[in-house]
């Protein structure tokens, strides 16, 4: 729904910044393996060839800031010649999940998740563009929903890659959505390669309530007029935007009693007192969220409402 931008520089700082704890960590299970409920556990020769690898030439930095339309090829030649990298019940997953979750990912000290999302700019969830995605923990602090586009748990390789890291919110990132869903089997799409509009929403008059009320939020179904099958179906998108159609009806009156037009001429007014509204600012006060396609992921709900704002006439797209 929302796309976000690729960031070279971004991705490359994220490398940066955990490439040492992730060499020294990979030496030190190559050399003394790691042990999971007091059992050792040691690379076998197919592991270690591919640990090796990624202390040689710029292997680790590849992995890690390999671009996301790679994900899918990667993955594929790791299934032919090193299958068991796939299988969380085996030895090597399982050593793959300490170097590069516990013993990276889940460390708080050496990986800020608060710090990674920052960088990345986002406000929203570009799955849903419904919720925030930061959330205050019992201890009254503000933390970050990360979402690892291909799961930590099958594809513990790519735990740590940038562009598999994917800021979320808690309602997307839970179990009753994508959770541990593996992207290939469900047809999911990288927030990394959407296009912003990928999905589209509409609307369809179901009563003539629509014109006399503002409580009768069942006078408008919204719609999708195009739309990503499966991140539609995991994300269930159409169930949790049919909660918010009163937002719907509040464009659709506006844009009757011609609220658009008297408002943006009275905004344009204040010019002559020194007060400067671009077009842009114009359509946010009009819409009542942000009408810059560049910035839907500010606010909840802006994708909604710039869709549906464009239809009824109330703002124009930006050129």
């Amino acid at each position: 729904m929302i796309n976000l931008k690729h960031n070279s520089d971004a991705a490359l700082r994220h490398f940066l910044s955990i490439e040492n704890l992730l060499l020294n960590r990979i030496k030190n299970v190559l050399k003394n393996g790691i042990k999971k409920n007091d059992v050792k556990m040691t690379a076998n020769a197919e592991l270690k060839i591919y640990l090796k690898s990624l202390l040689t030439a710029d292997n680790l930095k590849l992995l890690i800031t390999a671009p996301p339309d790679s994900f899918p090829g990667i993955i594929s030649s790791f299934r032919k010649f090193y299958s068991d990298f796939c299988n969380p019940a085996t030895e090597s997953s399982i050593i793959l999940y300490n170097i590069f979750v516990s013993s990276c990912y889940d460390d708080t000290k050496r990986f800020s998740k608060y710090e990674f999302i920052a960088n990345i700019n986002i406000d929203t969830c570009p799955y849903c563009n419904r919720n925030y995605i930061y959330y205050i923990s019992k201890e009254k602090e503000i933390k970050p929903q990360i979402d690892h586009f291909f799961p930590k748990t099958k594809y513990p390789f790519f735990a740590m890659s940038f562009y598999n890291l994917i800021p979320s919110c808690q309602t997307c990132n839970g179990f009753e959505a994508k959770g541990e869903k593996d992207p290939i089997r469900f047809g999911l799409k990288n927030p990394y390669l959407f296009d912003n509009d990928d999905i589209q929403f509409s609307y369809k008059p179901i009563s003539c309530g629509i014109l006399t009320s503002l409580l009768d939020k069942n006078s408008v179904k919204i719609e999708f007029k195009k739309e990503i099958p499966g991140n539609l179906k995991v994300f269930k998108l159409r169930e949790l935007y049919d909660l918010h159609s009163d937002l719907v009806v509040e464009l659709v009156i506006k844009s009757k009693v011609k609220y658009s037009e008297t408002y943006r001429n009275y905004l344009k007014k204040y010019r002559e007192k020194g007060l400067i509204f671009s077009e842009n600012e114009i359509d946010r006060m009009i819409l009542g969220n942000y009408g810059n396609i560049e910035e839907i992921h500010k606010r909840p709900f802006s994708k909604l409402y710039q869709d549906i704002g464009l239809e009824l006439g109330l703002v124009k797209r930006s050129e």
